[in-house]
């Protein structure tokens, strides 16, 4: 394998970490994002630098972290420019003196990052076909400049041994596992419903307004209502071992939500809205539920609390599914893998070392183009197209 030098520039400002904060306290999906691909880079033995909003120089699972603002020269191959947060604005390395072999801008939502067609992207690189097809229709990207590179969980770390045995998943545990604003609401919705049938089902709330830089707002207390706030990765992996149920009901529209694969490797089924990238991980009966209708709706809180009452009831079904959920095949390592395969393509189409796409009989599905065979599967070089198999 090739080994590269690696950059990743984040300019964001509206929070302050470094390679060990996702553990220790928490943090968005984004950020979260960006130090674990950091680490599982490095981890394949790339030279990877990530200039931040560190408190200081240091070094974390073999990654270099910099504060971003007090850097003027770059000379890298591969500039990975990411922003998650904040003003969402990648112009501040146009006054950086940058030389790179490619330059990647990696979004991680809806809204197109101010600077987008300023900084001289080589490739757009999204994380799910949702924003691939926004991309193209309200950034004006073309498909062929797009790479889809989901983002990823590792499988939870077994539960510490306590004499001998580990805590069973409770299936009356419903776990809600995101920012307050995008569906909290609805899964307090859901756990009342619930509740007014059987009053063991409890909701255990991690994640809070701290996420997003502001301050800490809990939610007014009531019956079931478990509130943990901002919580470290590795104990709300653990937690998520213990829950029988995830709750995504929402509006906003994702473009591949975190929240939802972590939930998944840990075998906790997963009842989402079908908005954004959501129906790309969750196939319906197989690995989760996705519940269609508006989540403020009472009546969509019911269809939903009738889907947890069924996995309560049917608990052979529910290990079909938790099954499925912790096959999903986007890890850390499987994902560091297919960034390496698509630099090693990108950098040999530029050398003339290899003319395009591999010879496969298969095309894309969307547009007949010419499919990439990465780790995580199939891409199309036409279109962007991202399909697990083709």
């Amino acid at each position: 394998m090739i080994r590269y030098d690696v950059t990743i520039y984040c300019p964001d400002r509206h929070l302050v970490y470094d390679g060990r904060t996702p553990d220790r306290q928490g943090v968005g999906g984004g950020v979260t994002a960006r130090i674990r691909l950091a680490r599982a880079l490095a981890a394949l033995g790339h030279r990877v630098t990530v200039l931040a909003n560190c408190p200081r120089e240091g070094t974390f699972h073999s990654v270099r972290y910099v504060p971003w603002d007090g850097v003027k020269r770059i000379r890298t191959d591969v500039l990975v420019l990411n922003t998650s947060g904040g003003a969402v604005d990648v112009r501040p390395i146009l006054d950086v003196d940058v030389q790179a072999r490619q330059r990647i801008v990696w979004v991680q939502g809806v809204p197109a990052p101010q600077g987008l067609h300023e900084v001289g992207m080589d490739v757009l690189c999204v994380p799910s076909n949702f924003i691939r097809r926004v991309a193209e229709r309200e950034w004006d990207v073309p498909g062929s400049a797009i790479f889809v590179a989901y983002n990823a969980a590792d499988p939870p770390r077994p539960w510490p041994l306590l004499r001998g045995t580990v805590p069973a998943r409770d299936p009356y545990r419903l776990v809600y596992t995101s920012h307050p604003s995008k569906g909290l609401d609805a899964a307090l919705g859901v756990l009342r419903v619930l509740r007014r049938r059987d009053g063991r089902y409890t909701l255990h709330v991690y994640g809070s307004a701290r996420l997003w830089g502001a301050e800490e707002s809990a939610p007014p207390a009531e019956d079931g209502l478990v509130y943990h706030g901002l919580t470290g990765q590795a104990r709300l992996a653990r937690a998520l071992l213990r829950a029988g149920v995830s709750l995504n009901l929402q509006a906003r529209e994702e473009p591949l939500p975190l929240a939802a694969i972590e939930a998944m490797r840990a075998g906790c089924v997963v009842l989402a809205s079908p908005v954004g990238g959501y129906p790309e991980i969750v196939r319906h009966g197989h690995n989760g539920f996705l519940v269609p209708g508006d989540h403020r709706d009472e009546a969509t809180w019911r269809r939903a609390a009738d889907l947890v009452s069924h996995l309560v009831d049917h608990p052979a079904h529910a290990r079909y599914l938790r099954h499925n959920a912790r096959s999903v095949p986007w890890d850390w390592e499987t994902m560091a893998r297919t960034w390496s395969g698509h630099w090693d393509w990108l950098f040999g189409r530029a050398d003339h070392a290899i003319p395009g796409a591999i010879a496969l009989d298969l095309s894309c599905a969307e547009c007949g183009g010419d499919y990439l065979p990465l780790a995580d599967g199939y891409h199309c070089v036409k279109c962007g197209l991202y399909s697990p198999s083709p």
